[in-house]
């Protein structure tokens, strides 16, 4: 009898066509599906099937069914009675729908395979508009009518710590063993002492079919960054979502803690998802943003891009800070881009140029690794878009430390400020439509009424129990 898969063994895994996942399942090599969809924290959420009830409900049937209260739900799993799921309707069901070319064999659980899902209404064929995946693919579906192809990737740090379910009891980050005690970003030393896990991480999502560049650690104790490939804007979410599931699901299993927390300490550097963005022609298949002669290489149509995001980075900025934490990563010199400016290889600011000739791009600093890649990209669409749109004239390439440079524009520095420009920003109304603007506005909201009304802070307790 096999035993259970220990942190150090990694099967076959990959894409699979329909027609290869059948013949495994019939040999019974494969004998669980998972389905899954992301939530609007980009959580996996879905059920296990045996591939019998996946034939009859997923491939033979119209979809699986799940409650939609998992797109209007906190952290606790508690119902905030939004009007996609709330006591009015029930928490009516959903139908998951699986996309096939998502399907991959999981190295990991060795009969197991994994397949992304879209969310549709129970009685339609209409899409649950507020589902993370719905919200990116309308967004790419209006792009389609300007013959543009987003190309993103996502650079995502974490922190590592060495006990399982760390933080869950509440213990202060500076009480949490993480993987170094010192600091040794860039660190070859560091990276071969953490390389039983994260050779396990980097080959295994690879072998996934998850692309990955490179790993590295980085400044903070503990703290690891491992990039991806650029991919279309969809694909690309897709592999985020599944890296960060499997980073998590691959660290419990090794007996350790993932976080994707923006913050885990304000004595502590802020982990990043700093997100790169490329236009390209839909119908050439050719990357459009480099000018050679132009001022700072922007070509027209990519410095208008840049410039929207430059222009509408405060009233769409929620989704690229949707938690309370988002905001402890801006300040000063903590490699958090919080002023609206675009340098050139200056990471400063809060966007930054990077690379040259195909591989020219634009990096958004402003994000953290709590970011929901398909809030995050749909954003950062909508935002390049309007520039397009209105014409913007590419942005001046700032130069110096635009940390200490008192006159510029920055992002909002609370949640608070960055709901309320988020509710009254006519972009963001027009471009989600109103049920997504009004869903995500309320969702967020409720988020925060957690933190303003219901939460007494340890900071709190110490600075005032026995002082006031």
């Amino acid at each position: 009898m096999e035993g259970p898969v220990t942190p150090l063994t990694i099967g076959p895994g990959g894409p699979l066509t329909l027609d290869q996942y059948d013949e495994l399942a019939s040999e019974g090599v494969i004998d669980t599906v998972v389905c899954a969809t992301p939530d609007p924290y980009g959580r996996l959420m879905g059920k296990r099937l045996t591939p019998r009830s996946f034939r009859a409900l997923a491939l033979d049937g119209d979809g699986v069914r799940a409650s939609a209260y998992l797109f209007a739900t906190d952290i606790e799993m508690e119902p905030m009675n939004l009007p996609v799921a709330d006591a009015s309707n029930g928490w009516a069901d959903f139908r998951m729908v699986p996309d096939l070319a998502t399907m991959r064999r999981i190295p990991w659980e060795p009969h197991a395979v994994i397949v992304l899902c879209d969310a549709y209404e129970e009685q339609s064929q209409r899409p649950v508009a507020v589902a993370p995946r719905s919200i990116l693919k309308a967004q790419l579906a209006r792009a389609a009518g300007y013959d543009l192809e987003f190309r993103f990737a996502s650079e995502i740090e974490f922190y590592l710590a060495t006990a399982p379910d760390a933080g869950a009891d509440g213990t202060a980050v500076e009480n949490i063993a993480r993987t170094s005690r010192h600091r040794m970003d860039y660190s070859i030393l560091q990276s071969a002492q953490d390389e039983w896990f994260i050779r396990l991480v980097r080959n295994g999502l690879d072998r996934f079919g998850i692309p990955v560049e490179s790993s590295k650690t980085e400044w903070g104790l503990g703290q690891q960054e491992i990039t991806i490939e650029h991919a279309p804007a969809l694909i690309m979410a897709d592999y985020h979502t599944l890296f960060k599931h499997f980073v998590k699901q691959l660290a419990a299993a090794a007996g350790m803690t993932a976080s994707f927390m923006a913050k885990p300490g304000i004595d502590e550097i802020g982990s990043s998802c700093h997100i790169h963005a490329s236009l390209w022609s839909k119908a050439a298949g050719e990357p459009l943003d480099w000018e050679p002669a132009a001022p700072g290489h922007l070509s027209e149509r990519f410095g208008q891009f840049v410039a929207g995001q430059i222009t509408y980075a405060r009233e769409l900025g929620l989704l690229w800070a949707p938690t309370v934490n988002s905001y402890k990563r801006y300040l000063p010199n903590n490699f958090a881009g919080t002023a609206l400016v675009v340098g050139h290889d200056n990471r400063s600011c809060g966007f930054r140029l990077v690379g040259e000739g195909p591989a020219f791009r634009v990096e958004n600093r402003i994000p953290g690794a709590d970011v929901n890649p398909y809030h995050a990209f749909a954003a950062t669409i909508v935002a390049g878009l309007a520039g397009i749109d209105h014409g913007l004239p590419a942005p001046d390439v700032y130069r110096g430390d635009a940390y200490s440079d008192a006159t510029l524009a920055c992002m909002t520095t609370t949640m608070h400020e960055s709901i309320q420009e988020f509710r009254h920003s006519g972009l963001a109304r027009k471009a989600f439509g109103d049920e997504v603007h009004g869903h995500l506005a309320a969702f967020s909201a409720a988020e925060l009424a957690w933190f303003e009304h219901a939460t007494v802070t340890d900071w709190e307790v110490s600075r005032y129990f026995g002082r006031i």
